[in-house]
């Protein structure tokens, strides 16, 4: 028949035309429709495996993955993915030999199922399918392992009764295997689909590749020669499962649980292991409890695991906030002199700590400096910090003498934060014309500031005092120094020599060796040089002092010689420095 079409024309029309139906559709629907599509045909595929191992009933297995697959799409896509649960389970239960109404029965019970559990979870139990936290565990376990699929095996059970598969004698045992069988696809398949997609890439675990590799051959290991000797071990499974949990938190407590699983099920089922020697869906039923818990347990452990790792990250948050509002961010320039800081709280992740340093313009041509330790670390160190630095600067304004500065933060200390002590270096600075510069200093339980001479000596500077926080009546006196152009004051806690005590305790002539080295250098040199000392040349974070240290340095330029800034950054509570 002749047309004014070509022939290739019309075949390539012939060809698109069944396809021109989807042009009509939007977008959304046709993708609406492949998630059904694929997740009926999961669902049957999953449920053909269940089925091989049915062995009461052909309807009946003591092993069902579909509740799992169910339940997730549920989770993730909501309740408008049920067609997809229900075409599945109809595929899969109609070709076992039942009557179609039981088999309209099963899908009905199924689809309930997953809908009962996803209902209870997203809206009982604001469950977050990550399984971060312990209450998301419980709630998987309880609501969808054991409240939802007593749904689909009432209605599965009953369906059966009725078309005589199942006899009134049976019930019971029906019921437990198909019930067990269900409750294992919830606690086993559904937590792998959510941590597989929720934990993507698997980078937050201290665990590494390596390691993996290791854990899940030796879990291997060790679940074959429980599973395939007769002799009850199967306890020993549970150091791995733990290992998994801790190391690799939710990602390691589903991989392992399916390993477990993945070996398990097959040797069971043939009559191997700890469950051998009775019947088919015995020990299956068996064999899906033991998982069950142990995979319950692994993922209520890496929850715990989880849940700490966020309570420190939020410690961690609040200690940086409350580090850069307690140490200064900014500092002002003391005219005549250079200043420099090196501040290192002790540890990686630690809370505030109790070293605090300032200066301030006291009075006309005078500065108040002053470096304290508070006895103690976290939120107490930072209530106790606060009123320390704020106490001296109040007091700055009305009093000469930094001796009776000290004593009215004695007594704040005693009224507002009994039982904590506090040790400080409190020093009033007053350049001269010309050069060269006047400290009045008054120690109060601190480690005595040293002079550096430019002429290379070293010499401390002022005497013991009373530790504040402990007494009424502290003893603490004020002490003068004169520094000459090149002349340098170090000030510092006890963390500069105590950092890795026990081992290392540096010495005070270490330090002063140190500091003779250094004498005539910048502010920040020799700051950074004392550091280095203590820190023995190791690069930042080879090893945590276990105290913080804090340095302060003020030094008089020699004449002509510009004095050095650098500009204060706040940088975090591992480590600032700031340098005028």
């Amino acid at each position: 028949m002749e047309s004014g079409v070509p022939a290739s024309g019309r075949t390539r029309a012939v060809l698109h035309r069944p396809m021109r139906w989807l042009e009509g559709i939007p977008e959304d629907r046709r993708i609406y429709a492949l998630k059904l599509l694929g997740l009926a045909a999961a669902y049957y595929g999953a449920a053909k495996l269940g089925l091989s191992l049915a062995f009461m009933n052909s309807s009946i297995s003591a092993v069902w993955p579909p509740t799992g697959i169910a339940l997730t799409a549920l989770v993730f896509w909501g309740y408008r993915m049920w067609p997809g649960i229900a075409l599945g389970a109809l595929v899969a239960n109609s070709w076992t030999g039942i009557p179609i109404y039981a088999t309209l029965g099963i899908v009905v019970g199924n689809t309930g199922e997953a809908l009962v559990g996803a209902f209870l979870l997203r809206r009982i139990a604001d469950f977050r399918p990550s399984l971060e936290r312990v209450r998301d565990v419980i709630a998987l376990a309880l609501f969808a392992g054991v409240l939802s699929t007593m749904v689909s095996a009432s209605i599965g059970v009953a369906s059966l009764l009725i078309s005589g598969d199942v006899s009134s004698s049976g019930i019971w045992e029906a019921w437990r295997t198909w019930w067990l069988g269900d409750a294992g696809g919830d606690l086993l398949v559904a937590p792998a689909i959510m941590v597989a997609i929720t934990h993507w890439p698997y980078r937050r675990a201290p665990g590494q590749a390596l390691e993996a590799v290791v854990l899940a051959i030796a879990l291997a290991g060790v679940s074959f020669f429980v599973f395939y000797d007769e002799v009850p071990r199967a306890f020993l499974v549970f150091p791995f499962m733990i290992w998994a949990a801790l190391r690799f938190w939710q990602p390691g407590a589903v991989a392992a649980s399916l390993i477990l699983a993945a070996i398990a099920i097959p040797l069971t089922a043939n009559d191997h292991g700890s469950f051998a020697g009775f019947d088919l869906d015995q020990r299956l039923q068996l064999a899906q409890t033991f998982i069950g818990v142990a995979a319950i347990s692994a993922l209520v452990l890496a929850a715990v695991m989880t849940e700490r790792q966020r309570i420190e990250g939020a410690a961690r948050f609040i200690s940086e906030t409350l580090q850069r509002g307690l140490l200064p961010a900014h500092l002002p320039q003391i005219p005549g002199i250079e200043t420099a800081v090196e501040s290192r709280p002790a540890g990686e992740g630690e809370l505030v700590g109790g070293d605090f340093y300032d200066w301030f313009e006291s009075g006309i041509q005078s500065w108040d400096v002053m470096l304290g330790d508070i006895g103690g670390k976290g939120a107490a160190a930072a209530r106790t910090t606060a009123l320390a630095r704020y106490t001296l600067r109040a007091d700055a304004v009305h009093e000469d003498r930094p001796s009776h500065i000290l004593e009215l933060l004695n007594g704040a200390i005693l009224r507002q934060a009994p039982g904590e002590t506090c040790t400080v270096a409190y020093g009033r600075v007053s350049p001269k014309r010309g050069g060269g510069a006047r400290v009045l200093l008054s120690v109060a339980g601190h480690p005595l500031p040293l002079v550096i001479r430019a002429g290379g000596t070293v010499e401390p500077l002022g005497g013991a005092g009373t530790l504040l926080g402990v007494v009424s009546n502290p003893m603490l006196a004020d002490y003068r120094a004169e520094l000459e152009p090149g002349d340098a004051v170090l000030l510092y806690t006890d963390g500069l020599t105590d950092a890795y005590a026990p081992e290392r305790i540096v010495s005070q002539e270490e330090l002063v060796a140190a500091l003779e080295r250094y004498a005539g250098n910048a502010a920040a040199t020799i700051a950074s040089g004392v550091q280095g000392v203590v820190l023995n040349g190791r690069p930042d974070g080879d090893r945590a002092p276990r105290d913080d240290i804090t340095i302060l340095v003020l030094r008089v330029p020699e004449r002509g010689q510009p004095r050095r800034r650098r500009p204060v950054t706040p940088g975090t509570p591992a480590e600032r420095r700031t340098a005028a």
